[in-house]
């Protein structure tokens, strides 16, 4: 029987698996699909004139990254000597690749979209809140945070 919830589950088109991380004392989640690896923070090469929220670029495997600290995007305050702080790759649908620097990797959830409720309009970075394990966990618009980050730091 248990094995048929859990099929159900994996199978349910308005649950989805979410990576959930932390900003400071905040929890927050994007899709796991989204995600291409995490990796340990290392030092970024500065990028001139970027916006303070940009730490910079890293190559990986011959790709150069902009770095995204979403703690001070998001104005909390950022924790520079936490051991734990990790790059999350990610890849928007519109293939944009850049990593998220975050405080901490916390685990995964099964996220039912029906239980999220919204928070804010249409071009806000946070599609809503969820209650996970009495935990109130942020969802993040992944491709209107990498539009308004990546985006910001591009001029043509």
């Amino acid at each position: 029987m248990t094995e048929q919830i859990e099929l159900k589950r994996a199978t349910d088109p308005k649950i989805v698996k979410m990576i959930v991380f932390a900003i400071g004392v905040q929890e927050y989640c994007i899709p796991i699909l989204s995600v291409r690896e995490i990796r340990g923070f290392e030092k970024t090469t500065t990028l001139p004139f970027a916006p303070p929220y940009v730490c910079g670029a890293i190559n990986l495997r011959g790709i150069i990254l902009t770095v995204i600290d979403l703690a001070i995007y998001l104005n909390v305050p950022p924790q520079p000597d936490n051991p734990r702080r990790v790059a999350v790759i990610v890849e928007s649908k519109d293939g944009v690749v850049c990593g998220l620097l975050v405080d901490r990797v916390i685990d995964m959830a099964d996220i039912d979209l029906k239980d999220v409720q919204a928070v804010s309009e249409e071009g806000s970075c946070l599609a809503g809140l969820v209650l996970v394990d009495d935990r109130m966990i942020g969802i993040l618009r992944l491709d209107t945070v990498v539009a308004q980050l990546v985006g910001d730091t591009v001029s043509e």
